[in-house]
């Protein structure tokens, strides 16, 4: 039976027809319907995935989807755990089917007609610019989810050695990897180890808006391999949490007009999440992806943009600056979920004392190992500036400061109190 690498590959091709006779029988075993016909979505969020609709012959209608990674089936032990998530009291679609073996892994839900969350944010970004904001029912939404994700944490944080064999690793520390473990392999040695953008900027040190920034690129690899092995997390607490939460994997869900958020797609869901990687993606994907120079890069106006270069010195004046809609999504998960979780930590004596650097590390590699950012159709200008703002987030400034920094010093004051 095809595998989900297999009919990611064939809808990568353009070769749809071919996907459908693959996942045909994978969805055919799992739900014991035959199946009528098969589509799929254009999703530019879907970086890593593949999702569509599934029609059966007895006229029911199915939305599918499935998360790809190279490696995963020497990994990862089980996809797709939403019951734990359910379990802990947190908003999750319940899924009609799931697969979760590494190879065959995917969800079948119900047909929904909501928007998610990045649909919604995406609109605000287009139509009102550097002036996006939430509005009040939706910054409420946000905030009331964050506060159930942070009373979870807190609820299920423990300490034992499971946090060293979480499936979430996948998204970090095993991107950097072959699938043996030897540095450098992985998306990073066939990404960027021999690109010539990658390898001309890799040792420069940049300054972003007046901010200047104390690492390199090359440095944050290195820090990244040794801060990310999935061995230091060994003696660290576990959380259970989805862990993949970005607004591409959140419903907004309208009744009676008062919107609510709930997750889906939980690939990596687990109880033994590493407490200081439960909130990265969401962090970054909902906040600092944005506007478009991840997702959207035909988007960017690269006119507005000035890159000047002196020896290993790089100068960057960049307009894609948090809006108020970002700030307010920044806020929330700081207020409402990092800071219950990090004070809980620092109470009961769990919190490394590198936390921060481990934080910003993860980060980090959530722009640099999602997509390619380099790949030739991206804008030769957005190849450069892409790995600057992968930079911004893992290194701290050794000269001014952005929101980031601001907000990782807010919590750091915060815990200290």
């Amino acid at each position: 039976m095809a595998t989900a690498s297999d009919i990611r590959a064939a809808v990568v091709a353009g070769r749809l027809s071919d996907a459908a006779a693959l996942t045909r029988p994978l969805v055919e075993a799992l739900t014991g319907t035959s199946v009528e016909s098969i589509t799929f979505t254009s999703d530019a969020y879907a970086l890593n995935s593949v999702s569509g609709r599934v029609y059966q012959a007895d006229g029911a209608e199915l939305f599918f989807k499935f998360h790809v990674e190279d490696g995963e089936q020497d990994n990862v032990s089980e996809y797709y755990r939403a019951s734990v998530l359910a379990d802990a009291g947190l908003p999750v679609e319940v899924p009609v089917a799931i697969s979760a073996e590494p190879g065959q892994q995917f969800v079948l839900y119900e047909i929904r007609n909501e928007p998610r969350m990045v649909d919604v944010c995406l609109d605000v970004d287009r139509s009102a610019g550097p002036n996006a904001a939430l509005s009040e029912p939706i910054e409420a939404a946000r905030r009331d989810l964050d506060r159930r994700i942070g009373e979870v944490l807190v609820e299920t944080l423990h300490v034992d050695s499971t946090g060293a064999r979480s499936s979430l690793h996948q998204l970090f520390h095993h991107r950097l990897t072959d699938s043996v473990g030897a540095f450098p392999g992985g998306r990073y040695a066939s990404w960027y180890l021999n690109d010539a953008t990658f390898t001309s900027v890799a040792d420069a040190h940049w300054t972003i808006n007046g901010t200047s920034y104390a690492s390199t690129l090359a440095e944050l690899v290195a820090q990244a391999r040794e801060l990310m092995n999935p061995h230091t997390f060994a003696d660290q607490p576990v959380v259970t949490a989805h862990g993949d939460d970005h607004h591409g994997n959140v419903w907004v869900i309208n009744d009676d007009g008062a919107p609510s958020l709930r997750l889906f797609d939980p690939a990596f869901a687990g109880t033994d999440v590493p407490a200081l990687l439960a909130l990265v993606k969401p962090t970054f994907h909902n906040v600092f992806a944005h506007p478009y120079w991840i997702y959207h890069p035909d988007e960017v106006l690269l006119s507005d943009v000035t890159l000047s270069r002196d020896g290993e010195e790089i100068d960057v004046s960049d307009p894609l600056t948090l809006s108020p809609m970002r700030q307010q999504i920044l806020d929330s998960i700081a207020q409402e979920a990092w800071l219950p979780l990090l004070c809980c930590m620092k109470e009961r004596g769990l919190l490394p004392s590198n936390w921060r650097a481990i934080v910003r590390s993860a980060l980090f590699l959530c722009p640099f190992l999602v997509t390619n950012l380099v790949a030739p159709e991206r804008p030769e200008l957005l190849r450069t500036i892409g790995l600057g703002h992968a930079l911004a987030t893992g290194s701290e400034p050794s000269a001014g400061t952005d929101p980031l920094t601001d907000i990782l010093t807010w919590l750091e004051g915060q815990i200290a109190t």
